[in-house]
Order: C-alpha cells, then structure tokens, then sequence
C-alpha cells in the first residue's frame, strides 16, 4: 500500500517534470525563432544601406582592397596610381640617400622635362 502512494507519487513528479521541459523547449524554441529572425531583419537591413549609399556614392573612400597574388607574400594591398608632378620627383631623389647621388637627378637638374 505505501509502495504503491510512493509509486503514484513518483510518476505524478515523473510526469509534472515532463510537462515543464516541454513548455521550456517550446518557449526556447520561440525564442530561438524571434532571435533568428532578428538576426535576419538586421542583415536585411545592412543590405539595404549598403545598397542605398552605393547607389548614392558615400563619401568615404574605400580602404585598399587585398588581393590574393598567390606567391610566398600572400596577399597584397592594392595600390592606387597617383598623379606627380616633376617637383615631387626631384625632392624625393633629394631626399632619398641612394638617389642623392644619381645620374638621374643631375639630369633633372641639367634638363627639365618640359610638360
């Protein structure tokens, strides 16, 4: 007779115990979804402004972009070309210790180039 109370008890907790992992799960489950599609909503929401200031042209430049050379260096940022003037060359060979003493700053020096 008590074996038996005991038993009932036991499954009564056995079975409570059960219905509250499942409520839990189901609510995980819920929360998991709101989560995800969170996430979603703000990946959506990136694309878009990415898309938005590309169509109007944003105002910062963009930073070098790597690009994979395949060799032993790996990747490489890739340069832009710059625009220099006859003045920038001459103060850089001026400036730099192995083109001090070059033929081709005495030569700039002897005859400009004329642009």
């Amino acid at each position: 007779c008590i074996r038996y109370f005991m038993m009932k008890q036991w499954y009564q907790r056995r079975v409570r115990a059960k219905s509250r992992s499942k409520q839990s799960n189901s609510e995980a489950k819920a929360k998991a979804k709101q989560v995800a599609l969170e996430e979603e909503q703000l990946i959506r929401q990136r694309e878009a402004n990415e898309t938005a200031l590309a169509a109007i042209g944003s105002r910062k430049r963009p930073k070098a972009e790597f690009v994979d050379t395949g060799g032993i260096g790996g990747t490489n940022p890739r340069f832009r070309n710059h625009r220099i003037n006859l003045k920038d060359v001459i103060f850089l060979c001026e400036n730099d210790s192995f083109l001090k003493k070059s033929s081709l700053l005495f030569k700039l020096h002897i005859n400009p180039v004329k642009s």
